[in-house]
């Protein structure tokens, strides 16, 4: 089946020409010019990456990636006709996976479209190294991960720590390590692909929102270290994780006579 891009534009030229050249290359896309247009898009279809302008004319593009990281578990390529460094940074803590400026050449944004969803399309398979089954959950301190759907909880109670793709990669990297240190070139290649405009300090702003969300498990104890010009390294221990028991049964009463 191919993917599935919806690119959000409020230019109709732009979003047009997105299509053919995306549907050329193989893949399936829709064209939206607002962010109401692309929720109700998302409502009935659903999206393997979109393409989002952070300029629209009914909401901003920030606030439609923290919503669509809310809800809806997809990547994000954002457009900005801004190219500085704080704009790029804030569009990744938002949860962007990319950051492409304009103007900029088509086939740019095709190879950014492609590195993404190669990405995505590998989550389920262990970094070189993993020692782990990735049909099992670990825990470290208070949190449980789950390598096979990359999902990590709060062990108490299992709430949903909500971490995005690019956070969900970059832990399982870290936890790959099982303490020892992931350098800055090793995350690059296994959760950026390599991405030419990713920079240490994007990596950083990550490593923040990450850190962020394993606090709401273990608010006392900080999981990730920086290893200051080597890279980052667990510090707790990786363990399985206690397997559920199932749901007791009651047993059945008795039929009366």
């Amino acid at each position: 089946m191919k993917d599935h891009i919806v690119i959000v534009d409020d230019d109709q030229q732009v979003t047009s020409f997105l299509k053919r050249f995306f549907s050329k290359h193989g893949y399936r896309a829709t064209g939206v010019s607002t962010s109401a247009e692309l929720f109700e898009t998302l409502e009935h279809q659903a999206a393997d990456l979109v393409v989002l302008d952070l300029i629209l004319p009914d909401e901003d593009g920030l606030d439609v990636a923290r919503r669509l990281q809310q809800h809806w578990d997809v990547p994000i390529i954002m457009l900005s006709a801004r190219d500085e460094l704080y704009d790029r940074i804030i569009g990744l803590e938002v949860g962007a996976d990319d950051y492409v400026t304009k103007p900029y050449e088509p086939r740019e944004l095709l190879a950014r479209v492609r590195s993404v969803l190669r990405r995505v399309h590998r989550l389920g398979q262990a970094p070189g190294g993993m020692g782990m089954a990735d049909s099992q959950r670990y825990r470290f301190g208070a949190v449980e991960f789950d390598l096979a759907a990359l999902r990590a909880t709060r062990a108490e109670d299992g709430q949903n720590l909500e971490l995005t793709n690019t956070e969900a990669t970059l832990l399982k990297v870290i936890v790959a390590g099982q303490g020892e240190v992931v350098s800055r070139a090793e995350i690059l290649d296994q959760v950026y692909g390599n991405a030419a405009t990713i920079t240490d300090r994007a990596i950083d702003a990550h490593i923040v929102r990450l850190r962020r969300k394993l606090a709401l498990a273990s608010p006392d104890a900080d999981l990730i270290v920086t290893v200051h010009g080597a890279g980052y390294r667990l510090a707790a221990a990786v363990l399985p994780a206690p397997v559920k028991p199932a749901p007791r049964m009651e047993p059945s009463a008795a039929p009366r006579p």
